[in-house]
């Protein structure tokens, strides 16, 4: 009968013997029998379910549990044990979808402070901020925005390199007094770090001060 096949799928067995009964007859018997099959058969699955709930649980495997979360027939299988297991089972599932959610908020946090700090050429910030996001709990969406914002930075990182560079040859090449001596570790990383996200102002600046085009420097 119609729906009597999508009914047993789907551990529905009470819209099956509803179907079941609208037939009648020899062909009531058989389905009902078929019923009866897919009951004993959903017990034991159901119970196999819930054993591997605990072992994921155990093993903080949430990316299976999430998984099981997803899947249609889960909570249909859970309503067939008794309420105790089922009320375990549940709590670990509940808890593995709470962890995912926290997870991708602070992803989200994460992506936002690390885009504003690419704006300000703070490409040492953004590495960090990224560098703190767990990507098993991203979506597909935000692995691919994970991704963007990964070549921006590495992008950001190159462009803020040749602009220090040509800095150091604009200062080389017109004001030898002016160029960059030779420091200490600990001096050229506090200068490193003061200097980030000024590149492109520090330039104008140099170039004012030469009195040399800006064309000059970027040719």
């Amino acid at each position: 009968p119609l729906g009597f096949q999508e009914a047993l799928d789907g551990i529905d067995f009470a819209e099956a013997r509803v179907i079941a009964a609208s037939v009648g007859g020899d062909e009531q018997s058989a389905l009902e029998a078929d019923i009866a099959q897919a009951e004993a058969d959903a017990d034991v699955t159901a119970a196999e379910l819930a054993g591997r709930i605990q072992s994921l649980a155990r093993a903080d495997h949430y990316e299976g549990l999430l998984s099981l979360v997803d899947e249609q027939t889960t909570r249909p299988l859970l309503e067939l044990l008794s309420d105790e297991i089922r009320r375990g089972a549940v709590l670990h599932l509940d808890g593995a979808t709470r962890r995912q959610q926290r997870f991708r908020t602070a992803a989200t946090k994460h992506m936002a402070t690390a885009f504003e700090a690419l704006l300000l050429l703070d490409t040492t910030k953004a590495r960090a901020e990224i560098s703190r996001i767990d990507k098993r709990w991203l979506d597909d969406s935000m692995q691919e925005e994970l991704a963007r914002l990964v070549e921006q930075t590495e992008d950001a990182a190159a462009e803020r390199r040749e602009l220090d560079a040509r800095t150091a040859e604009v200062l080389r090449d017109h004001h030898p007094s002016q160029a960059p001596r030779r420091t200490s570790p600990r001096r050229t990383n506090g200068v490193r770090q003061r200097a980030r996200g000024c590149a492109s102002s520090a330039l104008l600046l140099i170039c004012a001060f030469l009195g040399v085009p800006m064309t000059v420097v970027l040719l």
